[in-house]
């Protein structure tokens, strides 16, 4: 019989999921350099990286407090 362990994969999915949030927070990378200095840049990388945190402790399975 096997016995499938929750913590190590929760473990195997945060290790899957980090690649893609690496690879998005590098390609958000220029943006993040160039729009703050712009009229409405500042707001719109704010709103992002809001949503950004959000969206990452709902992988992580973090309480959302609203």
């Amino acid at each position: 019989m096997i016995v499938f362990n929750a913590t190590w994969q929760r473990i195997a999915l945060g290790a899957l999921l980090i690649f893609p949030v690496i690879l998005v927070i590098l390609l958000m990378s220029p943006a993040l350099l160039i729009l703050p200095f712009g009229e409405n840049g500042r707001e719109f990388i704010l709103d992002v990286m809001d949503k950004m945190t959000t969206w990452l402790k709902i992988l992580a399975g973090k309480q959302i407090k609203t």
